[in-house]
């Protein structure tokens, strides 16, 4: 026979159980959803957007939320000018096309947003939470 697993639970004072904090991973998982519908919508008229770097105009649903500097680098993930509208070919297939990104940006902005990638990111899970409330809120009041 084998023997029962307990599972524990934290409980407050009463003993009554308490909500577990959410795990950051999924957080930011959460946050790169909101996030992403959010520089879709917004770069849209009449639904429709356009890549940025080559111009195919879509539905906002088939586009995608390109990253100027990569998603790896936390510093710049939700950046809102590092993040703007790609196609699925630019996107993923010809590697976010960062020179045409670059040349879209410009030499200024591509510089401050490589410079602001190589600073150190952290974010407690407060702090991801309220972030994804507030682009949400943003992707609600475009609906």
């Amino acid at each position: 026979m084998k023997p029962s697993k307990s599972i524990s639970q934290k409980t407050d004072t009463n003993g009554k159980a308490v909500a577990k904090k959410p795990v950051k991973s999924k957080l930011i998982k959460k946050l790169d959803v909101v996030f992403s519908e959010y520089i879709r919508k917004r770069n849209s008229v009449n639904g429709k957007a356009c890549c940025v770097t080559c111009g195919k105009v879509d539905e906002w649903k088939k586009m995608q939320a390109g990253h100027f500097m990569s998603r790896t680098k936390y510093a710049t993930r939700w950046d809102e000018e590092n993040v703007q509208v790609q196609c699925v070919k630019c996107n993923r297939f010809s590697q976010g096309e960062q020179y045409l990104f670059s040349l879209y940006l410009g030499a200024d902005k591509a510089k401050q947003l490589y410079e602001k990638s190589l600073t150190s990111w952290s974010q407690s899970i407060e702090q991801l939470q309220k972030t994804i409330e507030h682009y949400v809120s943003l992707n609600k009041k475009m609906e």
